[in-house]
């Protein structure tokens, strides 16, 4: 009997390990997290620790002196060259793709031009602000132009997306499973926290278990309804458009889908989020690149996201928004 249990345990775990190095070999699915210490706070505001490299995804992660994602090797400003400065999100951070792999990065390699990328995990329209005042106005850094990259998350007005107090608000805005509640156990908080930087198998499974891309659209979705948040947001991208104004500084938006949007096949009832950030804008007076419709328009849109994620882009669909950047002349 010990021995057939003993066996049994050695098969399973022959399995699990032979499942985990196929995840990763073919790279089905992202590691979630980054290294203890990547992150630290200023002014309530999180930022990514300078001159420093770690693991971020599952991927190699260097920063410059200002914490700003850079290639792992080969980094230089080019003196006479107009520069950007790039604010946005885990999206825009390339998180779970190579520095070289991600739009800042393939766009960087095609254009005569210095792309700054201060992107950080979390980041939202008030972080944006931070930077913009924090950097604009400094001698250290010169740009003379800047991209915000708005996903759908922006409407969620604290920093991070994914937290124990956010699985508890959301209890009353989509169906749960028990799989659901039993995330918000304190110890399973933790164990998950560990578990989603180690094992892509682990993610994988809470992914299906979840249904992490339909469960991370509803958790946004719901909120393009609230008044008061998108009156908010209103107020954020208002001051953003007077800050480009004082500073006479050249700043465009580009807007992202989700993931589930994509897998929805951009039905119609699935796009009221854009709706509702391209009315802010129109009020405004602002331009904005809503690559929404790009998207749903190509036949593989679907291969532009990391398997079983709900919003970052995979390779391919990092290499799909340079060529709209340049195409669109946003970066040239």
């Amino acid at each position: 009997m010990k021995k057939i249990i003993f066996v049994n345990i050695i098969v399973i775990l022959t399995i699990i390990i032979a499942l985990e190095i196929l995840l990763r070999t073919f790279n089905l699915v992202t590691l979630q997290g980054a290294d203890r210490g990547f992150f630290f706070s200023e002014n309530n505001i999180v930022l990514n620790k300078p001159n420093s490299i770690f693991m971020v995804g599952g991927k190699k992660v260097k920063t410059d002196v200002h914490g700003f994602r850079i290639p792992l090797q080969n980094n230089q400003i080019k003196k006479n060259l107009k520069s950007t400065f790039i604010l946005g999100d885990s999206v825009t951070f390339g998180f779970g793709v190579d520095e070289k792999d991600t739009f800042v990065g393939v766009t960087r390699d095609k254009v005569n031009s210095n792309l700054i990328n201060s992107s950080v995990i979390g980041h939202n329209l008030k972080s944006y602000i931070y930077l913009l005042n924090k950097h604009a106005k400094s001698s250290k850094i010169n740009f003379d132009e800047a991209i915000i990259f708005l996903c759908l998350n922006d409407i969620h007005l604290d920093q991070g997306v994914v937290s124990k107090e956010n699985l508890k608000n959301n209890s009353n805005q989509t169906k749960e499973s028990l799989f659901i509640n039993f995330l918000k156990n304190d110890i399973f908080m933790k164990l998950n926290l560990s578990l989603r930087e180690k094992s892509a198998l682990f993610v994988l499974l809470k992914s299906v278990a979840t249904n992490n891309v339909k469960r991370h659209y509803e958790y946004m979705q719901w909120r393009y309804n609230d008044k008061t948040l998108l009156l908010k947001y209103s107020e954020y991208i208002k001051e953003i458009k007077n800050f480009s104004e004082s500073e006479n500084l050249n700043i465009n938006f580009v807007l992202l889908p989700y993931a589930y949007q994509i897998k929805k096949n951009c039905n119609d009832q699935y796009l009221k989020p854009q709706k509702e950030i391209r009315k802010i804008f129109t009020e405004l007076g602002l331009n904005l690149y809503d690559f929404t419709d790009n998207f749903c328009a190509k036949k593989e849109n679907k291969n532009f996201f990391i398997g079983f994620d709900p919003v970052h882009l995979s390779k391919a669909g990092h290499l799909f928004v340079s060529r709209l950047l340049i195409e669109n002349k946003i970066i040239n």
